[in-house]
């Protein structure tokens, strides 16, 4: 066809830019922009996806370009061009400019690390489709007859020209993209490893390490057993503390935080044998007062229904024990192949995508931190390893001697369900009907002890240690004036 004149009217430059902002504008700035808001407000960008998001805003720009000034018109419906736009980027695909705003829709979700971002540009995919086949290549046949017919004949509607080339596409796309995410989360955990080192110290306990850190000087120690994806940073304003009475030890469990994996399942008793090993490997004194939080309670209780020599007093903070484990869970055959499924996806960088803590919509060093250390996925795989030892766990704590009935404990409850469960599985869970469970579980293994004491602490979340760190260092300060 051949070249119309060139034609920069004011008048018509108006026109474009206003379908521009009506339309693409809208779709693909304005929309993921506001959905991308908690991550703009954070801060928290993947600029990886600006390998996206600028060829997807060059080819929409020259698109415009090519309507204006080829196709004499703009790309809204109300105002199309007059002569059928055949060139350039249209050789090679009949819709372009659908394909740029896809590119940026996928840059947006990739720069932001976001899934509801992913979803959208998938839902706006669909639509472009269904109208582009329905609407779109009707309304152009009927208007430019028999030079639509010969241009559709020669340029794919898409990118392919065969069901064959679009198979193979598609198979590339799925041998690609897994290998792209493996490559991202491991230069994602390179990268973590260098910025967050470990602050303790690593302690081999046979063929694997262990991080523990200690502060403060006296006796006896103090042991914080953290909550499931907590570490050893974690509840710094309780331990700082207790720490200016006595020492206080926190530590990675296998898998968490800057501690080594272990290999297979991995039971409460796994876990209270590796602590016994850490304590004899780092020449800590025993006994120990232990300071539980949440799933780290298991572990606690065992240890000290195992070792009672090495334990002078308790403390369980909202915590899971014995009486939470029951039958019906090892009849509950979803628990491990979902455990395992979050530690495979893990390792293609999911978890950063997901975000399932919220963390990234905070911006302080502290969070980063948390992310680095919760985000890979050794501890996804540590979670999974835990699942599959659930049969074993229940039968330990089965054959395991009960604890012993003069020893110091206290037994805090949290006064709401806040941080219970993850957001993620939040609405897949009765979270009501499991704190009154775990409530109920906490009376009854305070009456285990003649010194057990049991409260709720108010304004508490789930992590009590965090939202309400004074209380927990008055428990600890009290066991341990019982025990001197």
């Amino acid at each position: 066809m051949g070249r119309p004149p060139s034609y920069t009217g004011r008048r018509m430059i108006r026109r474009a830019l206003l379908a521009f902002l009506a339309l693409p504008g809208i779709v693909a700035f304005a929309v993921p922009l506001w959905i991308a808001r908690p991550a703009i407000h954070a801060g928290t960008f993947h600029w990886l996806g600006l390998l996206l998001l600028l060829p997807g805003v060059v080819l929409l720009a020259w698109c415009v370009r090519a309507f204006l000034v080829r196709g004499k018109g703009t790309l809204a419906p109300w105002d199309p061009p007059r002569y059928l736009v055949a060139h350039g980027a249209y050789r090679v695909s009949r819709n372009p400019m659908y394909l740029a705003v896809e590119t940026i829709l996928a840059g947006w979700a990739a720069l932001f690390a976001s899934v509801p971002l992913l979803l959208y540009a998938l839902a706006v995919f669909i639509v472009i489709h269904l109208r582009v086949v329905f609407g779109e290549e009707p309304t152009l046949a009927r208007a430019f007859g028999t030079e639509w017919k010969q241009y559709a004949s020669r340029a794919p509607r898409w990118l392919f020209r065969s069901r064959r080339a679009v198979v193979g596409v598609w198979i590339a796309i799925l041998v690609i993209m897994p290998i792209t995410a493996l490559a991202y989360e491991a230069y994602a955990d390179a990268r973590d490893a260098r910025e967050f080192p470990p602050p303790g110290m690593l302690v081999d306990i046979g063929g694997r390490r262990l991080h523990l850190l200690c502060i403060g000087r006296g006796e006896p120690i103090v042991f914080f057993e953290v909550s499931g994806f907590s570490n050893a940073l974690s509840f710094a304003a309780a331990r700082d503390r207790v720490a200016e009475r006595t020492m206080v030890c926190s530590y990675d469990r296998s898998g968490m935080g800057w501690s080594d994996p272990a290999n297979g399942p991995v039971s409460a008793g796994d876990l209270a044998r590796d602590l016994a090993v850490l304590q004899d490997r780092a020449k800590l004194k025993a006994p120990y007062v232990l300071v539980a939080s949440s799933i780290g309670g298991l572990t606690a209780e065992l240890f000290a229904r195992q070792f009672p020599e090495r334990v002078a007093g308790l403390v369980l903070l909202d915590a899971a024990n014995s009486i939470t484990l029951s039958p019906r869970l090892l009849l509950a055959r979803w628990i491990p192949p979902t455990a395992c499924t979050a530690g495979v996806i893990a390792h293609f960088g999911a978890m950063r995508m997901i975000d399932p803590f919220g963390l990234y919509r905070e911006t302080t060093d502290a969070a980063r931190r948390s992310a680095a250390v919760m985000y890979n996925s050794r501890p996804w795989m540590q979670l999974c390893a835990m699942a599959r030892g659930l049969p074993d766990t229940v039968q330990q704590f089965a054959t395991a001697p009960p604890l012993r009935g003069d020893l110091p404990l206290t037994v805090l409850s949290a006064s709401s369900t806040i941080e219970l469960v993850p957001l993620g599985i939040a609405r897949f869970v009765n979270v009501d009907g499991l704190k009154r469970e775990l409530e109920a579980s906490h009376r009854r293994v305070a009456a285990w002890s003649t010194r057990g004491k049991w409260s709720i602490v108010p304004a508490s979340t789930h992590l009590i240690a965090s939202s309400q760190p004074n209380a927990v260092a008055d428990a600890v300060l009290d066991v341990l004036d019982q025990v001197h």
